[in-house]
């Protein structure tokens, strides 16, 4: 389900320069020195640990991973996959916020879409492609920022049926003006069609093993659907015989 109208991508350049603001796990709350200081001293020990999900979809050591992640905000997840051994670089819209990230957390944020480094193993987002315009062209984009294996993994909130008929009050709320697009398993796979990939939804963590079990290879849909988020992983740049 998509909001109509949606806004122009000339609005949301603008809107999320500064007026964006979310209350959730400081995506948008840019701290003082000392609250900095003791983030970086504990890793941003209470955000959500993304790393077992990279390594079992990568099946590969940390220092052997490049990857972006899409809609950093002031970079608090790329560096703390950094300090996991990472190569990870982060893109961010709102310019104020990355140069927040680059001067006090020293990482590395492009705020232009051709300044996003190339040849990496993940292109990475959590709850950005539901703020989209134009969800086509970050798909486009993951492609050319991809290696040949590389993967795209994108965590929103899941719009499918059957979290709807499981909780209808949260799923009323989970969508609306900041979040225009309300994807779905269905609209994950037809977006995929082509290509590999692995559809999960679940109310965190989120089941290791089914990660890892997933070939890279095959099109993947837990039979579990009802969970609060949905989490889209694929390989864009690998297509599926035809026959």
């Amino acid at each position: 389900m998509h909001r109509h109208p949606k806004d122009s991508k000339e609005f949301l350049e603008k809107f999320y320069q500064s007026d964006y603001k979310v209350d959730v796990q400081m995506m948008t709350d840019l701290p003082g020195d000392d609250k900095l200081k003791l983030l970086k001293k504990n890793c941003f020990a209470e955000l959500r640990d993304f790393l077992p999900h990279i390594l079992a979809v990568t099946h590969k050591a940390p220092e052997e991973i490049k990857m972006i992640d899409y809609g950093c905000s002031w970079g608090y997840n790329v560096y703390k996959l950094r300090e996991a051994g990472i190569n990870a670089e982060g893109f961010e819209l709102s310019v104020p916020r990355a140069e927040f990230g680059i001067n006090k957390l020293a990482v590395r944020i492009a705020t232009r879409i051709n300044e996003i480094q190339d040849n990496n193993d993940i292109f990475y987002s959590s709850h950005v492609i539901e703020h989209l315009q134009n969800i086509n062209e970050m798909i486009e984009l993951s492609k050319e920022k991809l290696k040949r294996e590389g993967v795209f993994m994108a965590y929103c909130p899941n719009g499918s049926n059957e979290f709807k008929k499981r909780n209808p009050a949260l799923f009323k709320v989970t969508w609306g003006r900041l979040h225009p697009n309300y994807l779905d398993v269905k609209f994950a796979s037809n977006m995929f069609r082509n290509n590999p990939y692995l559809l999960l939804t679940s109310d965190w963590p989120y089941n290791i093993e089914k990660l890892k079990q997933w070939d890279g290879r095959s099109q993947c849909v837990d039979t579990e659907k009802s969970g609060y988020e949905l989490l889209i992983i694929a390989k864009p740049n690998i297509y599926l015989n035809s026959n």
